[in-house]
């Protein structure tokens, strides 16, 4: 079942309220969550219309996290650094619930079988919406599955909002799934959201 921003910021606001208690007491922590829905609300019309599966997917978190980031900096008016990192705390939160072993079997699946593999690469090969993702699969290449981007709407859509810096978070989320494959790790040399011209995903086997 697709997991849609909504429930994403819902599963942010709640499974990192301890994070948001920690940094800026109860009272601040809910004025946190009124404000990050409000924003939200007010990016939606902003926010591109994907009709492919695959882009609505990929983009699914950049009005939440965006939304919380607004949040923090103009809401409450936490410095940059602080906003953050407290931004990401939140976030990996809700995704160390949300990473239950049946969720950890399909991603394994997904990166680990041959043929479900290939099915993968198809969908985010073959996306052609104007303004989406667009992603290639290198020729040559030792890694098990080997992506590179070459076109981010979230970074564009960060940037067009005064915040690329939530980006990286987003690609640092790469590395938190990652972690969870077993026997194999991700090798990155850039992402578009540090400044590169591409992100290069190569997983290749732990033992290489």
């Amino acid at each position: 079942m697709r997991v849609t921003p909504e429930q994403h910021l819902g599963d942010i606001l709640r499974f990192g309220r301890d994070e948001a208690v920690r940094a800026l007491g109860e009272a601040r922590a809910d004025r946190l969550r009124s404000l990050t829905w409000a924003r939200y609300y007010a990016l939606v019309p902003d926010a591109p219309n994907f009709q492919e599966k695959t882009n609505r997917k990929l983009f699914v978190l950049t009005l939440p996290l965006l939304a919380l980031y607004q949040a923090l900096r103009q809401g409450l008016e936490i410095e940059r650094e602080d906003a953050l990192r407290l931004a990401e705390d939140m976030l990996h939160a809700s995704y160390r619930e949300r990473m239950s072993p049946v969720r950890v079997a399909a991603l394994n699946v997904t990166y680990q079988v041959a043929p479900i593999r290939r099915v993968y690469l198809q969908q985010v090969t073959r996306m052609s919406e104007p303004g989406g993702f667009r992603i290639e699969v290198p020729e040559a290449s030792n890694a098990v599955l080997a992506l590179d981007v070459h076109a981010c709407p979230i970074a564009r859509f960060a940037e067009e909002h005064g915040a690329p810096e939530i980006v990286p978070l987003i690609c640092r989320l790469d590395d938190f799934l990652a972690s969870k494959l077993s026997g194999l790790r991700l090798e990155r040399t850039g992402t578009i959201g540090t400044g590169a011209s591409h992100c290069d995903f190569r997983y290749v086997k732990k033992n290489q």
